[in-house]
């Protein structure tokens, strides 16, 4: 029997045949990536432990920020949009109302306005205001980093790039542009996927526990329109 494989970057249909190889390069975007037992370039989903219905309020076991920012859109696709003057500011809209050690978490987002040169969103992990966490961002010109806020004895959180913006091309560019970030934490191993093509797996294990985070970051020189859906957190298998 034959199986039809997809590239999880550009959607090109790929020859059966490449499953033999172990390791697959798409033909038409270039883009490499292993292929498991299961078809797929990702690792295989756990359960879903929390989702969220971007298509009405209240969200269970979730709790906005910024609220008077935020607009829930209903649709065959909820999306939850927000919007942030110019400023230098980490502004987060959603958070979980508990805490998650190994989670394997997920959203899409796409920019709706601004300077594509300065805007970025993401997700924040293991994160309590107390202690900071793991921020993961994408920005709208096709590129990704990530860090972490610790906060220092009588002192603010204080931000530490771990990867500075890297481009991928596995993200898209531009605005109106669906990328999906996804971020597996499992003890101190974290794996980051962009469009489902791995792109980061490291060590750290500064964090152990915290909520799960959206967030946006304007900046001094443009505002920021983003819409976020499909936001799931799932156990890590």
């Amino acid at each position: 029997m034959l199986f039809s494989l997809n590239c999880p970057n550009c959607g090109a249909s790929l020859p059966s045949a490449s499953r033999l190889s172990g390791v697959v390069r798409c033909d038409y975007c270039g883009t490499s990536f292993r292929v498991p037992e299961t078809l797929s370039p990702e690792p295989d989903m756990g359960d879903l432990l929390l989702g969220a219905d971007f298509s009405r309020k209240p969200i269970p076991s979730w709790q906005f920020q910024n609220e008077e920012k935020i607009t829930l859109v209903p649709g065959p696709t909820p999306e939850l949009r927000v919007r942030f003057e110019k400023s230098n500011l980490v502004h987060y809209v959603l958070f979980s109302s508990g805490v998650f050690d190994n989670v394997d978490a997920s959203v899409t987002l796409r920019y709706l306005s601004g300077d594509p040169k300065w805007i970025r969103a993401g997700l924040f992990l293991r994160y309590t205001p107390s202690m900071g966490g793991y921020g993961f961002f994408v920005s709208a010109q096709a590129t990704y980093m990530f860090g972490y806020y610790t906060k220092p004895a009588n002192a603010d959180l204080v931000w530490t790039t771990g990867m500075d913006w890297a481009a991928n091309a596995s993200l898209r560019a531009g605005p109106g542009q669906s990328n999906r970030l996804r971020v597996l934490l499992k003890g101190n191993r974290i794996q980051v996927y962009l469009n489902g093509v791995l792109t980061s797996s490291f060590t750290d294990g500064r964090f152990d526990v915290g909520q799960v985070r959206l967030a946006v970051e304007p900046s001094e020189n443009s505002d920021v329109e983003v819409a976020f859906n499909d936001l799931q957190i799932r156990a890590v298998k």
